[in-house]
């Protein structure tokens, strides 16, 4: 967010001016130097009162010497050339003219200034009022000019700074040179910090007025956002790829993914400044996930060694960078609905789906935690070595760990839906995109593979397969006698999780005719 104060705006008229007037501010150009007599050629007055053979090349050469008329630029050269041609009396005219012109329009402008002037008031009382487009602003005095119009050159002079920080990004009023700030409504792009927010606040705002503005983020920097999402994002995971290219340590690239999570959930609420309890109840949720979900990933694999994803990257600088960018746009694309909340200027009074999304948040990262504590546990038991985890929650789905994960993301977008409006329900691409991501790209597919390849010549291992859910927690009992369409449609029990499981061997029961009668003869 950002906070301007500015003073008594100066509008002039449009910038479609007769030429007259704009040219008349060129200096003129030098008076070409007088050239020795010559008795033989004749003057231009000499050459029109010749012969007409004589006049046809003379009049060539003189219409090459004639300069262009782009070149009489100066309203000064127009008199000079009136004076040789017309007379004396031309000549003043014009300057009579033009002396009118600049006179008139000093006289219009000192009537409007002094209009301007006598309108303008100062507030007693200041009283904040809210835009659509979520700026706020408060009148210190109202101007008695007129309200510019697109095309018109305004001048102002303005102070701003972030909001929270007092960080001042553009100063018209206590600089050196004193310089005010200069645009032309409606045609961008600015200079100076100058944002679409205050020029959105000029359209209603007199000439001579004063106001203090305090715009979004969205609308603080114009084109240039101050979104510190996909900036952010690329600028903390680069600093880890370099670390990771260099010195070939791969060990922090689960930290650095889920402290991303944390500084982008902080910085958002910081800049924004408004501490409105929905925004800190949903960056605390973040930053609890993301600071237990990284250091438990950090202690894990400085505990079991290298991370095998990054064997086949280490020495492919061009997949390892692909793999870092990856991870912000996974950063960025998640966070959005809390990166939303925090620079919302909504603030509706709690729901009920506040409460059903932190709800669904706490049940997800108690089910996330356990299930990684446990699985921890299990395979540092050296009991425990070479089999698969089926001990707590793993006995009621194969991922319980992801299932925490994808509903406490969920849980973050429904709290979140009090805010939303138009456009910022895309915000649900988020938890979307995370659930997509596990289900096939990254998560439940890698694991299934990794796990049919190691145990799916072991009966156990099969029949634990088949009566345990791949995500959602259910009872054994229930989950292996619901049938396979059910399990695919609502339970994502998809083929490819089983593409990599080796076939089982069928077992053939051959029965000699001749033995079977004798048995008979026998019984």
């Amino acid at each position: 967010m950002a906070a301007f104060s500015g003073s008594s705006p100066f509008l002039s008229h449009t910038l479609t001016r007769p030429n007259h007037f704009a040219s008349s501010q060129t200096p003129p150009p030098p008076t070409p130097p007088n050239l020795p007599s010559q008795p033989n050629p004749p003057t231009p007055l000499q050459s029109t009162a010749s012969s007409s053979e004589q006049q046809k090349p003379v009049s060539v050469k003189v219409e090459q010497q004639k300069p262009s008329k782009t070149k009489a630029d100066s309203t000064d050269w127009i008199a000079s050339s009136l004076t040789r041609r017309f007379g004396l009396g031309a000549g003043l005219a014009w300057a009579t003219f033009l002396a009118v012109g600049v006179v008139s329009e000093q006289v219009k402008t000192r009537l409007e200034v002094s209009e301007q002037e006598a309108n303008t008031r100062n507030v007693e009382k200041e009283e904040e009022v809210v835009l659509p487009n979520g700026i706020r602003y408060y009148d210190l005095r109202v101007g008695g000019g007129a309200t510019p119009r697109p095309g018109d050159l305004v001048v102002i002079e303005l102070k701003g700074e972030v909001a929270g920080s007092g960080q001042v990004f553009v100063n018209t009023i206590e600089n050196d040179k004193k310089r005010p700030l200069a645009l032309v409504m409606g045609y961008r792009p600015y200079s100076k910090g100058l944002c679409e927010g205050i020029e959105y606040v000029l359209r209603s705002m007199k000439a001579g007025g004063k106001r203090r503005v305090i715009v979004p983020p969205n609308l603080g920097f114009g084109e240039n956002s101050a979104d510190l999402g996909p900036g952010l994002q690329v600028a903390y995971q680069g600093l880890f790829f370099v670390i990771t290219a260099l010195l070939k340590f791969d060990k922090v690239t689960d930290f650095a993914g889920s402290t991303n999570f944390v500084i982008l959930a902080i910085l958002t609420l910081v800049v924004k400044g408004s501490w409105h309890f929905r925004q800190v109840v949903l960056s605390l949720l973040v930053v609890l996930w993301g600071l237990r979900l990284g250091l438990f990933l950090l202690t894990r694999i400085l505990q079991w060694g290298e991370d095998r994803r990054f064997d086949e990257m280490r020495a492919n600088l061009g997949k390892l960078a692909v793999f870092w960018i990856f991870q912000a746009v996974w950063v960025w694309t998640v966070s959005l609905p809390v990166t939303v909340v925090n620079s919302s200027n909504k603030t509706p009074s709690l729901q009920a789906a506040d409460f059903i999304g932190w709800i669904m948040w706490s049940v997800g990262f108690l089910v996330e935690a356990t299930a990684d504590q446990q699985k921890l546990v299990f395979k540092n038991s050296p009991e425990n070595r070479g089999k698969w985890c089926n001990v707590g929650l793993w006995k009621y789905t194969r991922h319980p760990n992801y299932f925490g994960e994808i509903f406490l993301w969920w849980g973050v977008f429904v709290a979140s839906t009090p805010v939303l409006d138009g456009a910022e329900w895309l915000v649900i691409l988020g938890p979307i995109f995370l659930t997509l991501l596990l289900l096939f790209l990254s998560g439940i597919p890698l694991l299934e593979v990794s796990a049919d390849k190691k145990f799916g010549n072991v009966d156990e291992y099969r029949r634990y397969k088949r009566s345990t859910s791949p995500l959602v927690p259910l009872p054994p009992v229930v989950y292996k006698n619901l049938p396979s369409w059910f399990k695919a449609t609502f339970l994502f029990e998809f083929p490819l999780y089983s593409r990599n499981l080796p076939q089982e061997p069928l077992n053939w029961c051959r029965t000699n005719p001749v033995e079977k009668s004798d048995e008979l003869k026998i019984g």
